[in-house]
């Protein structure tokens, strides 16, 4: 065994996070972590970074017990960890970002970028990684900047690589090409645990699968010796999905389009023409490849990134020069898909976090309402089912998926007709993923006009009343939702 633990548990307050969890993972084993958010697979893998100290229980790191007291102790040990939210620095180029808390290569006193970009390409060769080692990470597509991650992990001796969600935001396409690295990863001895709500992927990849519920470990399981359903049994006490969002929610869709885009340009040149219109009751999906300028169109429309053409009309009326602040007051709002960076101050409170955005209603006479705001936080927790102790509870406590319902509380604070929705599903379990997709159809039936962008087709395809391609930062074929097929979906995205 490379890992072991033995009945680690841990506290927060009286609250317990873990408890009594014990799990193995092999030398070159795929081993995936599953349950819903907040099951406790964020605070075991924190404390096998050595970011958390258990509070009871032993580790054994091949064979020996271990104290992680410190994430440089973990990594001196040979366990990497990649977390969904990519640990670089956006001026740095590939070659910087890949030493990144690693010894710099040296002659006597001076650093030797040369040595350390001849390691870094050897190992990208090895292991048939195509990064431009001297491109700033800012302009790294989502599969480079985690690939980058991966090779600074190998440029030590990393004997356990554990990825969080590295599949959050790509394409099925990107996807495919992380697998391929990682199955020369388990050629080479390394260990990988897989945390990932994508339970497709977890069934054509993993070896065996652990499944934790509650902070509890409920059982690990040889893949071949169990199917979809039964893990998701495990994980919430056999709930089942059913229906998708389309089947039960029977929209009318009005003929009054809420929002209309014509032609709309980037400064940047990101986006370089896109057209969509989107009609009361309706969800309207906007699917690309990476890069195709999806996020971006978004922002354009919203304020966030400005534009050099085209023209915006929100229920009829032009919108020239839009703004996040005057979007908000015409009754749009955006969901970002960086909802830590964008959406959260997760070192703030829930309440804090729903009322950022409308403070002016809750101004009485120079003071603020502070009863009102906490009515309407606990209406919004009860609402969506938000896992907190309460509405001062700090954001970055929550799970994932629990963060994810405070972004969606705060976009409704502000009671907006137009939602804009980025990757709303993004690193969420099943049920909450579904949970979205129903809140998503309730506010359609209200007459609410979405757009909305996933990478993932199959979802989109589940949600969305109509599918506009982009490609290229230009708008193409409209579809109708109507027995469409993934295939021909994808089959515009790559066509010229």
């Amino acid at each position: 065994m490379v890992l072991e633990t033995q009945g680690i548990s841990k506290c927060f307050g009286s609250m317990y996070a873990l408890r009594d969890v014990s799990i193995n993972v092999r030398a070159g084993e795929f081993h995936a972590l599953v349950g819903e958010n907040g099951a406790g697979k964020s605070t075991l893998i924190k404390i096998l970074s050595g970011i958390y100290a258990s509070d009871e229980g032993d580790i054994l790191w091949q064979g020996n017990p271990v104290m992680i007291s410190h994430p440089r102790h973990s990594r001196d040990l040979g366990i990497t960890v990649i977390h969904q939210d990519r640990h670089l620095i956006p001026s740095f180029t590939g070659v910087e970002n890949v030493y990144l808390g690693l010894d710099y290569e040296k002659n006597f006193i001076r650093v030797n970028w040369k040595k350390m970009k001849q390691r870094a390409t050897a190992l990208m060769d090895e292991l048939d990684i195509h990064i431009p080692p001297d491109t700033q990470a800012r302009y790294l597509s989502p599969p480079q900047r985690t690939q980058v991650e991966i090779l600074r992990a190998m440029m030590t001796d990393c004997k356990l690589l554990i990825l969080d969600e590295p599949t959050a935001a790509l394409t099925d396409q990107e996807a495919a090409q992380l697998f391929a690295i990682i199955k020369r990863l388990q050629e080479r001895g390394t260990a990988i645990l897989y945390v990932s709500h994508r339970l497709d992927e977890v069934m054509a990849l993993s070896d065996r699968i652990t499944v934790l519920k509650n902070g509890r470990l409920m059982k690990t399981l040889d893949r071949a010796d169990t199917a979809k359903d039964g893990i998701i049994s495990l994980m919430t006490d056999n709930w089942s999905s059913g229906a998708s969002a389309r089947e039960k929610n029977k929209r009318r869709i009005s003929g009054r389009p809420l929002l209309e885009v014509s032609g709309i340009a980037s400064l940047d040149g990101t986006v370089k023409s896109i057209d969509l219109k989107v009609h009361a009751g309706e969800i309207l999906g906007l699917f690309g490849l990476g890069g195709s300028g999806r996020t971006e169109a978004l922002e354009c429309i919203y304020g966030t990134r400005e534009i050099a053409g085209g023209s915006i009309r929100l229920e009829g009326k032009a919108y020239p020069r839009p703004s996040p602040r005057d979007s908000i007051q015409r009754g749009m709002v955006l969901l970002s898909e960086d909802r830590r960076g964008k959406a959260l101050i997760t070192s703030r409170s829930v309440k804090e976090n729903m009322v950022v955005s409308v403070l002016d209603n809750y101004s009485r006479f120079g003071y603020m309402d502070d009863k009102a705001q906490e009515r309407d936080t606990l209406q919004k927790i009860s609402a969506l089912a938000i896992k907190t102790s309460g509405p001062g509870q700090p954001v970055e406590e929550l799970s994932g998926g629990n963060q994810q319902k405070v972004v969606f509380a705060k976009a409704m604070m502000s009671s907006p007709r137009i939602i804009l929705c980025d990757e709303p599903t993004q690193a969420v379990d099943v049920k909450t993923r579904h949970e979205i997709h129903g809140l998503l159809g309730d506010m359609a039936s209200l007459g609410r006009a979405m757009v909305f962008v996933s990478s993932d087709i199959k979802e989109l395809l589940e949600v969305v009343d109509r599918v506009q391609i982009i490609v290229r930062g230009q708008s193409r074929e409209c579809f109708e939702n109507d027995r469409l097929n993934a295939e021909t979906v994808l089959s515009r995205c790559y066509a010229d």
